[in-house]
């Protein structure tokens, strides 16, 4: 009995030290797999950054608007008894769009118009006995008083009865509208939306380096990927003096449109400038960005690892970038690959002469 006890301590023991045994072998293959894993280098591209000439002539991305877009709203009170327009159509300056109920305004005026001649004829009266000293010159201040409230009311009613027919105060295109025959409209009611394009408004954002070589009265082309081919003259009417979050000024350009290539208020464009002589200024190329145009960055080669710094960027062509913060001459940016990278990530340069 005693023999039997001793043996199962012994078969206890061995089955335990190999059992602790594999558990530390696991562990360390583990670590060691973990630690080749974060030593696997990842491979990239790279170029050397350096200052390089950029043309004087750039282009930038866009949106062409209205030059004008309006809601119309009724500034007269009542019933819609006539509508003459329908969504889409072309309207004239000073058109007739809808007409108003307008009958008790006519009674009113005409009352008034009749009660401002008694007026005047009241107080020539008075004048007439004032000078005869048969009334006192308070009648016939009272009477003008009088004369000047009836004047008053009839222009009043004149200017409200006008407010009854609605007229378009732009010509351009309806591209909406919010009335129907029987509606009824308090002043500020909103009647049609306007939309003229007949001239518009192109509006695209440069960099600082850019903005300082615009001016208004400049004159630039602009082309659309919707007409190949057909260009759009255009001229600045305002450069902004104030940056949006990208650092970019806005710079609105003023476009003629093409009858037989018209371009709606939406539509996408890119606008070319000349700004004058080519510069020399640190460059990278354009593939090397990560990010947002408002937001961008590159990875930076330190040692053996990737690190992601933030830049500020300028003008810009098909291959380079302007920087004008961020890097400095000499610095390696990784420019393929960026897609497998970390912060921090270890690398392996494959074009590394």
């Amino acid at each position: 009995m005693k023999r039997i006890t001793v043996i199962s301590l012994v078969v206890i023991v061995l089955v335990g030290a190999c059992t602790v045994t594999l558990f530390m072998n696991k562990k360390k293959i583990e670590e060691k797999s973990k630690l080749e894993g974060n030593l696997k280098a990842i491979p990239v591209f790279v170029t050397r950054i350096g200052k390089s000439p950029m043309s004087g002539d750039f282009t930038a991305n866009g949106s062409f608007a209205a030059i004008h877009e309006l809601m119309l709203a009724s500034e007269g009170q009542g019933k819609v008894v006539k509508l003459l327009f329908n969504t889409g159509d072309f309207v004239k300056q000073g058109e007739v769009l809808a007409q108003l109920d307008d009958e008790v305004l006519r009674s009113q005026l005409s009352l008034a118009q009749a009660a401002l001649e008694k007026a005047r004829a009241d107080l020539k009266k008075y004048e007439g006995l004032l000078k005869n000293d048969a009334i006192s010159s308070q009648q016939v201040e009272d009477a003008k008083l009088f004369v000047r409230k009836s004047e008053a009311d009839v222009v009043t009613l004149g200017k409200q009865l006008d407010n009854t027919t609605i007229k378009a105060p732009i010509q351009g295109t309806i591209t909406k509208r919010s009335i129907e025959i029987g509606s009824l409209l308090m002043p500020g009611s909103p009647v049609a939306e306007i939309v003229d394009i007949s001239r518009l408004k192109f509006v695209a954002y440069i960099a600082e380096s850019e903005a300082i070589h615009v001016h208004e009265g400049d004159r630039i082309t602009i082309t659309t990927a919707l007409f190949p081919g057909i260009t759009y003259q255009g001229r600045v009417i305002s450069v902004g003096v104030k940056a949006d979050e990208a650092h970019r000024f806005p710079v609105e350009t003023e476009v003629v449109n093409d009858s037989r290539h018209p371009v709606k208020a939406g539509m996408f464009g890119v606008a070319a400038f000349t700004s004058g002589e080519a510069r020399e200024c640190l460059v990278i190329p354009r593939n090397a960005i990560i990010g947002s145009v408002k937001d961008p960055k590159v990875f930076v080669v330190e040692g053996d690892r990737s690190v992601l710094k933030p830049i500020r960027i300028g003008s810009a062509d098909d291959k380079q970038v302007e920087v004008l913060d961020g890097l400095k001459e000499g610095e390696l940016v990784v420019t393929s690959g960026q897609i497998n990278l970390d912060n921090n990530s270890i690398i392996s340069i494959v074009n590394k002469k």
